[in-house]
């Protein structure tokens, strides 16, 4: 391989995916790259994503597991959706987007509550809105962590409940993301967060409901978006067959649009696994940053020591495919289960989840706000699969369980 930023032969290891004629991954190994000087001028970085060969491409299929958004009831068909979405519960493997969702594993929901059946009409949205300006953690020096507001059992945890897990987790990070708006979460959440001084992600999961999401988190902010870092629209839904790039983007668009009428003006962004993101990077180039989950755990070819260097290696991966190559890249989930079955080279434990971590935030030491950990406590709701190394329930940091589990 050639190029100019090396003024003599060079050996760099990179993470390599095989693929198929049609561009499928296949798998993945970790090679020795050889960078040869170039005399001529390099070309563009548009030409360059685009020059892949048979038999290797710059990206993974590593498997990075889907996160258990807020469960929700399955949506209904709509132009949004040409197939019903699989149900949240379970990280899955990334599959080809041409993989129809149905063979996706499905697990039993949490008990939640239903948004609403009313579209909004805005009609009684206030005339003016707070006036705070809008501030970016970009500058934190302090990490995100995701969290979910169930119980082991799939109810909702109470405000106290949710107030008692911040007191735990709150003080050691910034944002703190969410993926839905049920179980009244957008409400119990917004009430620790202002206590504790923490900003939040919120989550649109049911893309066929942008609207009632939107009025829900309006409602429950009291119109009064300062502590919201981002809004997030979907979780991983081409990557598991959920929705098509153009659903995920019109949802997009039809999220931003909303938000702004109820006096948003933050970011709005399409959340999905690195593997769609490269293989479609306009799901990055038309939000207002580029959001990707990266777990370094589902590449067999990576140990908890590198998985700082395989989240690093992704994000300039996709970084070569964007449109704007210098646009902020935020990996929205990583992270490493204390507990399950081996996957080759990544094995669950604690000590192996420290090291993990210990690695992603040394990745991250100059941006720490442009990485949010998975996940703040273990998820006894969701259900172990064999596909995810049994491994569902015990992302927890530090092996932590939520005081409504012990």
């Amino acid at each position: 391989m050639s190029d100019t930023a090396f003024p003599e032969g060079t050996e760099i290891p990179e993470v390599v995916v095989y693929v198929d004629q049609n561009g499928n991954p296949l798998r993945t190994a970790t090679e020795t790259v050889i960078y040869m000087p170039m005399e001529t001028s390099p070309p563009n970085i548009s030409s360059l994503a685009g020059q892949t060969t048979s038999s290797a491409l710059q990206l993974s299929n590593s498997a990075p597991p889907v996160v258990a958004p807020a469960p929700v009831p399955p949506p209904s068909p709509s132009p949004l959706s040409t197939e019903s979405a699989p149900e949240p519960g379970s990280k899955q493997q990334p599959v080809s987007v041409a993989t129809s969702a149905s063979t996706q594993s499905t697990n039993a929901s949490p008990q939640s509550n239903p948004y609403p059946t009313q579209p909004s009409t805005y009609s009684s949205r206030p005339d003016t809105y707070p006036t705070q300006p809008y501030m970016p953690s970009s500058g934190s020096a302090l990490h995100g962590v995701t969290y979910s507001p169930y119980k082991g059992d799939g109810n909702c945890k109470t405000e106290a409940e949710v107030d008692r897990d911040f007191s735990l987790f709150s003080k050691d990070y910034g944002v703190v993301r969410l993926y839905g708006v049920d179980c009244g979460q957008v409400s119990t959440v917004s009430k620790a967060a202002n206590k504790y001084g923490n900003k939040l992600f919120l989550g649109i999961f049911d893309i066929n409901n942008v609207d009632s999401a939107v009025d829900t988190m309006a409602a429950s902010l009291n119109y009064d978006w300062s502590m919201v870092d981002t809004v997030s629209v979907g979780n991983e839904l081409v990557n598991n067959g959920g929705a098509t790039a153009e659903q995920s983007l019109a949802a997009l668009a039809r999220a931003r649009s909303c938000l702004r009428a109820r006096g948003y003006q933050g970011p709005v962004v399409v959340v999905d696994t690195f593997v769609a993101v490269l293989a479609h990077p306009e799901l990055c180039d038309e939000s207002d940053y580029c959001a990707v989950n990266v777990h370094p755990f589902f590449d067999p070819n990576t140990g908890a020591p590198d998985a700082g260097n395989f989240v690093n290696s992704m994000m300039q991966n996709i970084r070569s495919r964007l449109a704007d190559p210098s646009k902020r890249v935020v990996v929205t989930e990583t992270g490493w289960p204390w507990q399950g079955q081996p996957n080759g080279a990544a094995i669950p434990g604690l000590d192996h989840q420290s090291l993990a971590i210990s690695s992603i935030k040394g990745a991250f030491s100059n941006n720490a706000a442009d990485v949010f950990l998975f996940t703040a406590f273990n998820d006894l709701w969701k259900k172990p699969e064999a596909s995810t190394f049994m491994a569902e329930q015990f992302w927890g940091m530090g092996g932590r369980y939520s005081p409504s589990d012990e």
